[in-house]
């Protein structure tokens, strides 16, 4: 195949303002960020190979790639992405939108995602809901500028609307938790229900009648699913569920702590407290402990996510592990499948969760 010399459509000539020939010797660049032109110099191929090489549709020969990438690499020279995405071509950049950005679970799953990815040359933009609606607003609308390939929304408090421009931007979605109402979009979970049934069950053999539970937010999953297969487990185990000993915190320790305040004040206290997140867990063994009650012998705490600061709390924290990382990778993987196959019919995955036996229950 005969190769020519200008640029394809989407590879820019230029990354930066450069001025060629003007006053410099034979051969010799002028200062500035290096352009294709000049990488195509150095390897001795054409632009148009150069182009092939770094957009990787084209089949290239070894020892060309080879010239290519040295030159590349000896002359600094970076692709601009926004104009690939200009011109309709792949950006190479996905976002995560997460929930709370200082609950340990989110940076594990954003490290997940990127271990994804990352394989694949793609650049990871992350936005935190906690910094408020109106700045992740702004995000989502410069991600439909940026012409991002993807998004793995992992955040409850994103209003479906604000999805909207990104799926007719061509974008890409993967929800965590939930599926989207209105929208069509792949999703990868835990299994909350059964989260809180396998907690309730550990709770129960243990001998404790008289349960507990500190919720997250009831108006979306996980927090009302997680309450739903509460409250069904305690009936599945001959138990009624008492609504006085239900608590609502917002997944921080602060709240736990709370709220578990709130539980031990009942004249029929509980003697064990599912907690749905561990962070609120945490929460309560600080307000047990404040109140001066023993854990697990006066009241016993377990929690769900096993983050790395579950081992290290006193005493250390029994918990369903949900495996944030694992749900990063995956949700990465199918934001991958879908980029290279919009068509597909939508999945939802479940991964995996188990107990972890520790001190507080």
């Amino acid at each position: 195949m005969k190769e020519t010399g200008g640029a394809p459509a989407g590879i820019p000539e230029q990354t930066g303002l450069e001025s060629e020939g003007s006053g410099e010797g034979a051969g010799e660049r002028a200062k500035g960020p290096a352009t294709i032109s000049d990488v195509a110099a150095r390897a001795g191929v054409s632009k148009t190979t150069v182009s092939h090489v770094l957009s990787g549709r084209r089949p290239v020969s070894e020892a060309t790639r080879r010239k290519v990438t040295r030159a590349v690499e000896e002359m600094g020279f970076q692709q601009n992405f926004f104009a690939l995405g200009l011109s309709g071509r792949r950006s190479q950049t996905v976002a995560l939108v997460v929930q709370d950005l200082t609950n340990p679970f989110y940076p594990a799953l954003a490290r997940g995602l990127q271990q994804a990815v990352g394989g694949r040359d793609y650049v990871v933009l992350l936005a935190d809901v906690g910094a408020g609606t109106p700045p992740i607003e702004a995000f989502l609308n410069e991600a439909v500028q940026r012409r991002v390939d993807g998004v793995v929304v992992a955040a409850v408090d994103v209003p479906d609307r604000l999805l909207e421009p990104l799926l007719a931007s061509g974008a890409r979605v993967v929800t965590v938790g939930s599926p989207r109402h209105g929208t069509s979009t792949d999703v990868v979970s835990s299994d909350d229900e059964r989260i809180a049934a396998d907690a309730v069950a550990h709770l129960h053999g243990q001998g404790h009648r008289t349960l507990g539970i500190i919720s997250g937010p009831v108006r979306v999953a996980p927090g009302s699913a997680r309450l739903d297969g509460y409250r069904q487990a305690l009936r599945d185990h001959g138990l009624r569920p008492l609504r006085a000993a239900e608590a609502v915190g917002d997944w921080t320790r602060e709240s736990g702590a709370k709220a578990m305040h709130r539980l031990m004040d009942l004249e029929r206290r509980p003697t064990a407290v599912f907690c749905a997140n561990d962070l609120m867990a945490i929460g309560a063994l600080d307000a047990a402990r404040s109140l001066g009650l023993s854990v697990p012998a006066d009241v016993a705490v377990l929690g769900v996510d096993d983050i790395d600061a579950a081992g290290l709390v006193s005493p250390s924290l029994t918990t369903v592990r949900v495996p944030a990382q694992e749900i990063g990778r995956v949700a990465g993987e199918l934001l991958l499948a879908r980029i290279d196959a919009p068509s597909q019919t939508p999945r939802r995955v479940l991964v995996q969760h188990h107990l972890v036996h520790r001190e507080s229950a």
